[in-house]
């Protein structure tokens, strides 16, 4: 079964991903994207969109980066680790002990980031950047500490029975997995604890920064895109653009990202695919998701 869902995906990424791509050269050639305006009080303020694997990162990121003003690449994969560099109990102690002062390092290492991120929103034509690593959930206060606390933050969350769904049936196990799968055997409520874990950590900094952060189900993303799309760029303080509604029809850099949205032009609904597990497997992961899962708004379920 597995290998057929792995030929199936790659004959739609070899046959699929060029239609799509002459589709959207087409389109800017037919319809050209409005030039972005300046607006340098936001251009300087970072955008993270976060949200657990699997929860739909790569089609916010592309909706993102189809607006006129922002540039959102792949995955980058660097801000989770520079964030636990600054951001860790006690980093404070570590950098004294060898003479340096740990908001000295925050501060330098801050304007090489935003430097690299900026140079290449200008590489795109574009006044202001934006960063999609789904890791970044797992140091989401140090990274936001390395950034000054001036970033906006789009939390992206998806049913957790759906997620652990896609992260289970994975081969081989993902390797952020391998912690959870030594105690929890099953990989679907290992996949389920994962997501936990991180949404936790979500939930945690969107309470304690409710300015800065605004939620999208990713259900009201595919079923509603531009009433939760119109939320999303209303947040960010920037201005509604249709276009962001045919999110493939920009010219979008490559990168690390959820392959199947390459090859779409459209917002798929690809929920309730936990539904064909086993009922016992359904229950047990529920035990675990439905919690969490109750404080971004889900509604309780019987299985």
């Amino acid at each position: 079964m597995r290998t057929l869902r792995h030929a199936m995906t790659a004959l739609r990424l070899r046959v699929v991903s060029p239609v799509v791509r002459a589709r959207g050269a087409i389109l800017r050639r037919v319809r050209p994207a409005p030039p972005p305006v300046a607006n340098e009080a936001l251009d300087r303020v970072p955008v993270l969109l976060v949200g657990c694997h699997r929860s739909g990162t790569s089609l916010l990121r592309r909706c993102v980066d189809a607006h006129s003003r922002i540039a959102c690449p792949g995955e980058t994969m660097f801000l989770e680790p520079l964030g636990a560099m600054v951001g860790v109990p006690r980093a404070d102690e570590g950098f004294a002990a060898i003479g340096v002062d740990l908001e000295e390092v925050r501060e330098e290492t801050a304007r090489r980031v935003l430097g690299w991120f900026e140079a290449y929103a200008r590489s795109r034509g574009k006044p202001r950047w934006a960063d999609k690593s789904p890791n970044i959930a797992n140091q989401i206060d140090g990274v936001d500490l390395l950034l000054g606390r001036t970033a906006r933050f789009v939390l992206i969350v998806r049913d957790g029975m759906d997620v652990a769904t896609s992260l289970g049936r994975t081969e081989p196990p993902w390797w952020q997995l391998e912690p959870f799968l030594r105690i929890e055997p099953n990989p679907f409520v290992a996949a389920a604890r994962y997501w936990v874990e991180l949404n936790a950590r979500i939930h945690a900094f969107r309470l304690a920064h409710p300015d800065r952060c605004h939620t999208v189900r990713y259900e009201d993303l595919i079923r509603a895109p531009e009433e939760t799309l119109r939320g999303v760029f209303a947040s960010l303080g920037e201005a509604w653009e249709p276009g962001v509604l045919d999110f493939n029809a920009a010219a979008h850099s490559g990168g690390l990202e959820d392959h199947h949205v390459r090859t779409t032009t459209t917002f798929e609904d690809n929920t309730g695919r936990h539904r064909k597990l086993p009922i016992e497997v359904q229950r047990e992961m529920w035990a675990v998701v439905g919690p969490t899962m109750r404080l971004f708004g889900y509604e309780d379920r019987t299985y």
